[in-house]
């Protein structure tokens, strides 16, 4: 399937998430790739800010998003809808993956502490056998004109407002949390957010930050 950078028609609806979710679930090669396309730059934008110069040593951002798609995958049949909308969901999802995958990379090469082994057991699933038949999705996601587009409109921000971007928008954070983690008031981490979120939304109309919540 080739890569829309702006998809039309039923992509554009609030629900086009869920209906590609289980269509992958179901083994379908279209549908894996429209939600590795979506969601990536997403995460490489994440990727990027978490792992830092050190950790980036260690392992390339490019690669730390293939490692959540192919941890995520298997469990995308256990998500469930929030208020009829499964997009922040699933980046929510995705996001906490990634974070716990570079709390091990920073545990095991800075702290030098054991990580433990993650079981696979997932042969069994159509998705994980559909993941590793494509592996090359998050490649040509990564490669793609979408991941493109989003990654310079992101690079378009602030340094600061991209971080409230990342953690209020990507990883799901509250507007306290990320006040608390930012040293801001509640008001200036919520008005940057909503900078950025406008921002993103007029350079990139159809892209999923049109669905992300702004409240």
């Amino acid at each position: 399937m080739s890569e829309d950078p702006l998809p039309q028609g039923s992509h554009d609806t609030p629900h086009a998430t869920s209906v590609h979710v289980q269509r992958a679930v179901g083994g379908d090669g279209d549908s894996l790739s429209w939600l590795v396309g979506r969601f990536t730059p997403l995460l490489l934008a994440q990727a990027r800010y978490r792992l830092g110069e050190r950790l980036r040593t260690v392992l390339d951002p490019d690669d730390l998003v293939n490692d959540v798609w192919m941890r995520a995958l298997p469990h995308l049949a256990g998500l469930t809808p929030r208020d009829g909308r499964l997009t922040p969901v699933l980046l929510k999802f995705l996001s906490t993956t990634l974070l716990h995958r570079v709390k091990d990379l920073f545990e095991k090469h800075v702290q030098g502490k054991p990580t433990a082994a993650v079981a696979d057991g997932t042969q069994a699933d159509p998705v994980a056998k559909l993941a590793l038949d494509r592996s090359g999705a998050v490649t040509l996601a990564i490669r793609g004109e979408r991941h493109r587009l989003v990654h310079e409109a992101i690079a378009a921000l602030s340094p600061r407002d991209r971080e409230v971007l990342i953690l209020r928008g990507i990883e799901q954070r509250t507007n306290q949390e990320v006040a608390d983690i930012l040293d801001l008031e509640e008001n200036a981490a919520s008005a940057r957010y909503h900078r950025a979120l406008e921002h993103l939304r007029q350079t990139l109309p159809k892209s999923v930050f049109g669905e992300l919540v702004d409240a």
